[in-house]
């Protein structure tokens, strides 16, 4: 068997050469990798961008959504407060239908959270970043303030039982409307802060409903007394 003995340098210039031959192999090794490495999370923040910008558009619908309720909401305010009178003249209330609360949509966040617990979120531009964070914010903002008013008019369901409350209850129910009053005022402001400061350069998707959901919307919207 022949082993083959490695040659000797001969001079500085060939000692040279083989150790830039070496290091430019080194050089071109860690580039490949790095290169890989870029196309991978190029592709993990380009899913991970379509992921946020999509619930972004959803949820947007959801405030477009909301602000289609307004006319009704304002609507069914004004028949409330007519209600009131009629108690307290003594006149009969002629509550046509059902009190019936506004339908909810709900924004979603969960794309968010899944991204900041991810390493994709790190890679993106840093104006970016914050954009979306600023956008998922407002959205938990509104998530909150459409719970309050949902449980706001949940109160306001008493008056499907006019013979059964006591003058108690009546003070409870002008409470619950002066705060639906002045939660419709601050959503009205608000969904108009939502579309024009979270929209991360996107506009409202379409929201789709379902058979249900337009019942709902179309007995909310229903005339309340005669």
């Amino acid at each position: 068997m022949d082993i083959h003995k490695p040659k000797a340098w001969h001079g500085w210039r060939e000692f040279t050469k083989e150790i830039g031959t070496i290091v430019i192999g080194v050089l071109i090794a860690l580039g490949a990798e790095q290169g890989v490495e870029w196309v991978h999370w190029r592709y993990e923040v380009e899913a991970e961008r379509g992921s946020l910008l999509n619930e972004v558009q959803n949820n947007l619908g959801a405030v477009a959504y909301r602000r289609t309720e307004s006319a009704c909401i304002a609507r069914r305010l004004a028949d409330l407060e007519e209600i009131f009178r009629r108690q307290d003249r003594g006149r009969p209330l002629a509550i046509r239908a059902p009190f019936t609360t506004p339908p909810v949509d709900i924004e979603s966040t969960s794309s968010w959270e899944i991204a900041v617990s991810g390493q994709a979120l790190g890679h993106m531009p840093r104006k970016e970043r914050l954009s979306f964070s600023n956008a998922f914010d407002t959205y938990r903002a509104f998530n909150l303030f459409r719970n309050q008013e949902d449980a706001i008019w949940r109160r306001l369901q008493l008056v499907n039982h006019p013979d059964v409350l006591s003058p108690g209850d009546w003070v409870g129910l002008h409470q619950a409307f002066g705060e639906a009053e002045a939660t419709n005022n601050r959503m009205a402001s608000f969904t108009s802060y939502v579309i024009r400061s979270a929209r991360v350069g996107q506009q409202p998707g379409q929201l789709e409903l379902a058979p249900t959901d337009l019942a709902d919307m179309k007995r909310f919207c229903a005339p309340l007394i005669e």
